[in-house]
């Protein structure tokens, strides 16, 4: 049986999106990132600047779009080049490096899902090295091991599970692996890897849902504080978005995936819906809430430091002054609302004055009367955002 071992340099859209959408972080942040979030980050060492680590993750992006390894190399060397005093040789092996590390990366979950989704008919997976001078001791003790797709081993050491790996597998049919020889899972060895450095294809998607279920208990409960609290500390950049942290970026990517299925119940019953979350450990807070427009009210436990998402089935997706109103009472550090296919989030930045206080209290009382000013409403939100007390953005 014969490999390709060389990157695959044509276009792959799953490919590009996974290096698209990893979160730039400045390698202070990087380094404070839990090791399951590492693999989501994209870092530069000696770049802080998180506008050029964007250009550069773009640019290693190009390579599954369809850009030659030359071009993309050339591009991430120009973006890098003055970060190490001019130095175009410097500059060219660490775009090489770049470009490995990451491109390797994404074709690797790319592969992944694609042997994943075969695995009934090729069950089992080969490890196959480049077999040239240049692989390492502990990369060539797993050449030519056969092993179960399923097997959890494969979380670990699935390529490139090292900096640098250059190395790829094979998915071949039960006739193929026991003609090559399987190897038991307690026989594979276990190479430790270099570094900071961790990768599993099978946790590129994992959302923030599941790693809460990991850990699970009331003897995990601090632990699980202490990943959340580390996550707040982390900044990062999302494509085309304000600097944020990590946890609010896996908060968003988590309400995007629950808004399009209460935003589908509500296109179809015209039912309001509302969920609550503990912002500080994501914890989902009593069940989803089904009512009549406006008469949708969450109870929140006292001291709770929240964040909620609704659906509006007006198909409006700004915040009424009774969900305002409703941030404001409750400390909320986060509103995302739903309205068909389209999800706003805002945010109170800072307390509003009294005499906004209490204008807000009265458009939602003129509000449930029916007496409602539109007009001076959205004046009124459009200056509470000027002024930096509202944070408002389409996700």
């Amino acid at each position: 049986m014969t490999a390709n071992l060389t990157i695959e340099t044509f276009p792959n859209e799953a490919a590009a999106d996974y290096i698209r959408g990893k979160a730039v972080a400045d390698p202070t942040h990087f380094g404070n990132l839990p090791p399951q979030l590492k693999q989501r980050a994209f870092t530069v060492a000696g770049i802080e600047q998180l506008d050029a680590l964007q250009r550069i993750r773009d640019a290693v992006a190009k390579l599954p779009e369809g850009a030659s390894w030359d071009e993309a190399k050339k591009e991430i060397a120009a973006e890098i080049s003055p970060f190490v005093g001019g130095d175009d040789k410097a500059a060219k092996a660490r775009a090489d490096f770049m470009l490995r590390t990451h491109g390797f990366q994404a074709y690797a979950v790319a592969r992944h899902q694609q042997q994943m989704s075969v695995a009934q008919d090729f069950p089992y997976w080969k490890y196959e090295t480049v077999g040239d001078s240049r692989v390492r001791p502990g990369h060539a003790a797993l050449d030519g091991k056969v092993l179960r797709a399923d097997d959890p081993w494969w979380n670990t050491h699935y390529p490139p599970w090292d900096w640098g790996c250059r190395c790829i597998v094979v998915a071949i049919d039960e006739d193929d692996a026991e003609e090559l020889g399987i190897t038991e899972p307690e026989d594979m060895p276990t190479p430790e890897r270099s570094g900071r450095f961790v990768f599993d294809p099978t946790d590129a998607g994992i959302d923030i849902d599941t790693l809460c279920d990991g850990y699970k208990g009331k003897e995990k409960e601090a632990d699980w504080k202490l990943f959340a609290a580390k996550c707040r500390q982390v900044t990062v950049q999302a494509n085309g978005r304000e600097p944020e942290t990590m946890w609010e970026l896996m908060l968003d990517n988590k309400m995007k995936k629950t808004a399009r299925a209460l935003a589908g119940a509500t296109e179809i019953d015209g039912k309001e819906r509302a969920i609550v979350r503990d912002f500080m450990t994501s914890r989902k807070i009593g069940k989803p809430i089904v009512g009549d427009t406006n008469s949708v009210k969450p109870e929140i436990p006292e001291d709770a430091t929240i964040c909620t998402l609704h659906t509006h089935p007006n198909g409006d997706n700004t915040p009424s002054p009774a969900d305002l109103f409703f941030g404001y009472n409750n400390g909320s550090k986060a509103e995302f609302i739903a309205a068909g296919k389209q999800l706003r989030r805002w945010q109170w930045l800072k307390t509003p004055t009294p005499e906004d206080a209490d204008l807000l209290k009265a458009f939602a009382q003129a509000h449930d009367a029916g007496e409602f000013n539109r007009y001076a409403y959205d004046d009124f939100i459009a200056r509470l955002i000027r002024e930096g007390f509202i944070k408002m953005e389409e996700l």
